[in-house]
Parts: structure tokens; sequence; C-alpha cells
């Protein structure tokens, strides 16, 4: 692996990752039903099904439980802080599931209530342990002498953990230890791929025994999955299980060049591909605080965002990069290619998905002192300046300056299929994937669309900038 950590102006090139994997085709899922707590041995009261949660990213321990079923909510309390451990026992193992943390909790997944993927508030953390979201746990022997008791947590490759009161998926491929007939073991436990956000953070992870806080100390070749209650609040949906193939490996990976911000921010210039389009004049910034996005020149759009390292760029860089494709390394929570101003004849008439090539002029772009962009362009003799920053690592904020702003200038804060307000200018975005906070000033309007639903703000003729802030 190539990684190159400096700062360059604008390159005009594009990537591909290309680590090693190991393909698993799982056989059909199962689901763990969640409209009752059945499907788990004697719950203790700290656990309740839900349709959903909620939890305030700014206070500890903050979550709270929506009526209904579909979910299931952990509000730990003195008398009650009990695991939840399904009846059924599991070998070889494809778990997914979502998981909410409150404001510092921590929680884990055991597999065979034995071999702990730790669930953890790491939100903006750079450097993660094994402690944090997607880590495996360490185990523990007190015989090894003081402070030399842990041993064997393996830090998550990166840190994609998502703020406090959004969704996150979790996907974790499993081997159970083997035996012989005789009950000796002979191969240990191994987390071949574990998965967090749709980012690989753990790969061929051999176990040598049960970590630290588990439910069983013996290893078996089968055991119940256990959901962590003692710790800290958190909510649990969409857990499903399969019984993984034989692992097949890619042979043709190839050592990949990773590029990094360290210091300052980095400017990129590639191609990206989007669904089944490729972008062909695009900029990627990464920050050192590894809060990075792509935004399309040719229509103001910011489309996408993620949280972890910043871009591969093998495919532009290898053999002069035939392809000139980039690739975030991250978790990428994808935003629409669509302008981020249109001019509407009224507050229901659709938006535009593009503007015309002749209607859009790219003016580019200047820095700051922070070496943070202001993209410059005009449209329909609109003149925009759209800045996006990245001061703290919690969120990024837009500020667009608009010159002679007309009547009936729109600008378009996100489209999602679920958007819902939380009150004091907060909104959550795609069932709770990420938020847009605005400055309780601001009159948006949340309207439905062909995408679902969309949050919208008339732009006054009076108002010359606008700013709102996206955390995830």
């Amino acid at each position: 692996m190539i990684k190159i950590n400096r700062f360059v102006p604008i390159l005009f090139l594009g990537i591909f990752y290309a680590l090693p994997t190991f393909c698993q085709l799982p056989k059909a899922f199962s689901d763990i039903s969640l409209t009752n707590l059945d499907a788990f041995q004697q719950a203790g009261k700290n656990w309740t099904i839900s349709s959903d949660a909620l939890a305030d990213f700014t206070k500890k321990g903050d979550i709270q439980s929506i009526s209904g079923t579909g979910a299931v909510v952990n509000n730990v309390s003195p008398g009650n802080r009990s695991h939840l451990i399904t009846k059924q026992s599991f070998g070889d193992l494809v778990l997914e599931l979502d998981f909410m943390m409150s404001k510092n909790s921590n929680s884990g997944v055991y597999l065979q209530g034995r071999y702990e993927v730790q669930l953890f508030d790491s939100w903006t953390k750079l450097k993660p342990s094994f402690d944090d979201c997607g880590g495996i746990y360490q185990r523990w022997d007190d015989s090894r002498g003081k402070n030399n008791e842990g041993f064997e947590g393996i830090a998550p490759l990166m840190n994609v953990a998502k703020a406090p009161g959004l969704w996150q998926h979790l996907k974790i491929i499993f081997r159970a230890p083997k035996f012989d007939e005789k009950g000796n073991k002979i191969s240990n436990a191994v987390f071949e791929q574990v998965y967090l956000n749709g980012t690989l953070v753990q790969t061929q992870v051999s176990v040598t025994g049960p970590t630290r806080s588990s439910l069983l100390e013996d290893e078996q070749p089968t055991g119940p999955l256990m959901l962590q209650g003692d710790h800290g609040n958190i909510a649990f949906r969409n857990i499903r299980f399969a019984t993984p193939e034989k692992s097949i490996k890619n042979e043709n990976a190839i050592n990949p060049i990773l590029v990094n911000a360290e210091g300052k921010p980095y400017l990129l210039r590639s191609f990206l591909n989007y669904g089944q389009k490729k972008l062909t004049h695009v900029i990627s910034v990464g920050h050192p605080n590894q809060l990075n996005y792509s935004y399309d020149l040719k229509q103001g759009a910011l489309f996408q965002i993620w949280r972890g390292e910043f871009l591969d760029v093998t495919q532009m860089w290898r053999q002069r990069g035939e392809p000139q494709l980039a690739k975030p390394l991250g978790a990428v929570i994808v935003l629409s290619d669509a302008p981020a101003l249109a001019l509407l004849g009224n507050p229901d008439q659709a938006w535009p998905d593009s503007v015309a090539f002749d209607d859009f002029q790219n003016k580019g772009y200047t820095l700051d002192a922070n070496r943070f962009p202001s993209f410059q362009y005009s449209f329909n003799g609109i003149s925009v300046s759209d800045k996006i920053s990245a001061t703290e690592p919690t969120s990024l904020v837009r500020q667009l300056k608009i010159t002679d702003a007309p009547k009936g200038l729109y600008l378009r804060l996100a489209a999602a299929d679920e958007i819902a307000s939380l009150g004091n200018g907060l909104y959550a975005i795609g069932n709770k994937s990420f938020y847009i906070t605005l400055d309780n000033s601001q009159q948006p309007i949340i309207r439905k669309s062909t995408l679902g639903k969309e949050l919208i703000v008339a732009i006054p003729a009076d108002v010359s900038t606008y700013s709102y802030s996206i955390t995830w």
C-alpha cells in the first residue's frame, strides 16, 4: 500500500480502491423479529420494543423510544442493565444490523456470546483503538501481571463512526472455532470481515479465545448472539443473519495508492462515478479532521460526503491511470448531484435535475487562509460564491454568497426518502442518516418530491449570504 500524505493545490486525475478482499456469498438472510422480545432469553426491563429511537447528540446518554415495533432500545438504570441474548445459537455467521449510539455510550456485539465487536461513541476520533467502534475488543488475563492483563485487541482500520442519534450499519462475517472429533480446538474463531457504515474496518482477525466481559468463557462450535446492555444506552434494528458460503479470495488485488490530508486540506480533481454516471468535472476535498466531500463543478452540487481516510488514486496514478477514476476510502453518504440553487415559479414546482450548459458558467475557486475553497459560478445572470469549510471535526459548514438574487430563487438543502424536523433548526435527513442545522431565523419548507421529501428555502432579494451545516 502506497500512502501519500501531503498537500497539493490541485490535481487533475482519478482512482480505484484495490485492497485485497474476500468475497462472501451468503445464503438467504433470516430476520430476528423485533415485534416483541420472544427471540431473546429473559430480556430485562432495560430493553424496550420500539418503532424507532431518538437521541440528542449533545446530551450524554440521551435516547428515547418511539412507540411501535421494529426496533429495540436499551435504557440502562442501576437496577436494570441486562444483556440481550438470543435463544438461537450460531456457528459460522454473516450478521447485519443497524444501531444508534447515545452520546458517550458503550456497547458491543458478541458473536457466540464470546467474541466482541465493540460499539462505542467514537465520533470524530482520528486514531481509533481496539475499544473504539468497529474494534475487536481485547482479551483479558489477570495472570499476565499488572498493566499487561489486556491483549490481542485490534483497532479498526479507520474510524467511520457517525454522530450519536444517527443510525449506523454493521456487517460481520464470522467463522466459528473448529474442533476435532475429540473436542480439541484445531482452528481459532476468525472475523473474516467487519464493515462499519459500508467501510471495511477489520479483515482476517483471528481470536484465540473469548474477549473480555464475554457471556461464556469456554469455546464451542456454536453460541448465542449477545447485545451488550450493561454499559450504556443504545438502539438496534434490522437484525438479520445468514450462513456464509466458502470464502473466495480476490486474486487480482493490487497495492493501492492512497492519498490523505495531513496538516492542510487536500484538493484533487478527478473523474468520479455517481450511480450509473461518470462525473468529469469534480473536485474532492479532504481535511486533516477526516471530513471529506466531492463537488460537481458543472452543477454547483455538493454530491457526496464521507468520514475516514480520503481517496484511493490507484486508477489515476498507476500506469497513467486509464480509467481516471477516484474512489473515497471512508463511509460515503451520497447526496444529490442536482444544482443547489434553482429558479422556481412557485414552491411546488419540481426541482430541476441539472442546469443547461449555456446557463451555467464555472469561474473557478479561491482559497482562504485555511485553504478552504470557495467555488465561484454564475447561472441565469446570478453570481454565486459557494464556500465549504471544515473548521470543526463535527460538521461541514456551507456558505453561499449570492449577488442580485431574483424573486423565485430557492436553495435545496436536502433531498431524501425521509426528512424530519427535530426542533431548534435541526433536521434529520434520510431516516437519521445525517443532520442539517439552520439558523432559527430561516424558514425552510419540507415538501414531497419524486425522491420522497425535499428541504428547500426561499432566498429573499435582501439576503446576500445563506449558510447551514451538515453533521454526521
